[in-house]
């Protein structure tokens, strides 16, 4: 089976309800990480924080342990170089995270804390609005990541941005307009999983 049918085969799960969110969210980071060949994959959204916008992580699995992990935040993600290249090029890749001032933002409070190495984010957009990021990381020793991966991860991060939509609407009660509302990610990383998805609907949808 191929890398879209597979991805295909995790979102018809979930849309049958054969799966729910989290086991969902955890196929699909397991899928990442295997597919770009990384110590971890996860996803990630923006929430606001006393410190300012931050990337909080919703899921991360860690191919080393062979199993969900938790994340801390990375802090002052909403600004400096590393969102400045999110925003302009959709994706930030950086073989030398430790030592690269794209990164260097988050030494301190995520790099070095988590052993992270090499990051390789791809952004995920909601109605045109950047809402969170696709993420691959390195731990231990730092890779080079190739066109292949970076290529792979956008395929990815294209294809499975409408799925992850029913993932987040299941968290929210409230009409289409106002589905993505800045408290959204807020809400969803702070549900409790698993995720009831009975009765999803995606805006538009009656």
């Amino acid at each position: 089976m191929g890398e879209q049918e597979d991805l295909q085969a995790i979102s018809g799960r979930l849309e049958r309800g054969e799966i729910n969110g989290a086991q969902f969210l955890e196929e699909f980071t397991r899928f990442v990480a295997a597919q770009i060949g990384c110590s971890r994959a996860g996803v990630r959204v923006f929430v606001d924080t006393s410190e300012g916008r931050a990337l909080r992580s919703v899921a991360m699995f860690d191919a080393t342990q062979d199993r969900m992990v938790t994340a801390l935040d990375m802090q002052g993600a909403g600004r400096g170089l590393y969102f400045e290249h999110l925003l302009r090029d959709g994706f930030v890749s950086v073989p030398e995270a430790q030592a690269d001032p794209i990164t260097s933002a988050f030494m301190a409070g995520y790099l070095l804390p988590s052993g992270v190495a090499s990051m390789m984010d791809m952004c995920f957009a909601v109605n045109g609005e950047l809402f969170g990021t696709f993420s691959c990381e390195q731990v231990g020793t730092p890779v080079e990541w190739s066109q292949r991966q970076l290529q792979s991860l956008r395929k990815i991060a294209a294809r499975a941005s409408l799925t992850l939509m029913h993932v987040v609407s299941a968290t929210v009660d409230t009409a289409p307009g106002a589905l993505w509302e800045t408290s959204t990610p807020n809400r969803l990383t702070t549900m409790p999983m698993p995720l009831d998805i009975n009765d999803v609907k995606l805006p538009g949808e009656s």
